[in-house]
């Protein structure tokens, strides 16, 4: 109990202290609000991802975007997954909620993972292809690292505390938007989970993006939830 609190002081703390440092004229600290789910297929090596996220501008209010999204899966080797799949992601313009801007878009992924000890580190890679309305195609290369950090567990109820750490880097690959400029932005993501059991768990944390010109600090909460078909 007592890691459990200080956790959580240590977690509160390190948002507030971000959140304090964001520049003047940008939006507030924001929040994502985020469904993950996974249902595998039973006796097979194919499962279906999917997710639901509410990103807000503010805390509570002023939405930035609406993203949906589902993949195909299909795990190679123990800790080696493929997949791909589709993402539809309105997007609205900070002040101006009556300009949305609509994108389709098409993803392939590399998924590995490996213990080092008793953390579990896991990379993602994702190639993507952006089809923005009124603007040209684009595409984007995705590398996510992961580090996952238990500091409680209870085997007999499958219920773990952890914490969580990433990082993801995006570079642009077409042509169109490198000749601007390859980066397009970096996540940095600090947080603490909570496992109900083997099948649902939540996750609270903050996260740093850095666009290319400018940083903006959200507070992320999320629901996982597995199933099986």
């Amino acid at each position: 109990m007592k890691k459990i609190v200080v956790l959580v002081a240590i977690l509160l703390t390190t948002i507030k202290g971000f959140s304090n440092t964001t520049e003047k004229g940008d939006p507030k600290l924001g929040a994502w609000y985020m469904y993950f789910g996974n249902a595998r297929f039973q006796n097979t090596k194919w499962n279906l991802n999917y997710d639901a996220q509410y990103r807000n501008y503010e805390v509570f209010s002023d939405l930035n975007q609406l993203l949906i999204r589902g993949s195909v899966q299909y795990m190679l080797l123990d800790d080696l997954t493929l997949g791909a799949g589709y993402g539809f992601v309105n997007t609205e313009q900070y002040l101006k909620p009556d300009v949305p801007i609509i994108e389709n878009r098409i993803f392939q992924d590399v998924i590995t993972q490996q213990k080092i000890a008793t953390a579990t580190v896991r990379h993602r890679f994702r190639f993507e292809q952006r089809f923005v309305e009124n603007q040209d195609f684009k595409s984007r290369f995705r590398y996510l690292l992961g580090v996952d950090v238990p500091i409680y567990q209870n085997t007999e109820k499958n219920q773990s505390l952890y914490a969580s750490f990433y990082n993801e880097l995006f570079m642009n690959t077409d042509a169109s938007s490198r000749k601007n400029n390859a980066f397009d932005r970096d996540r940095l993501y600090i947080g603490a989970g909570y496992k109900f059991n083997k099948d649902l768990g939540i996750q609270v944390g903050w996260m740093n993006q850095m666009l290319q010109k400018t940083a903006h600090q959200q507070l992320m909460f999320s629901l996982h939830h597995n199933l099986k078909i």
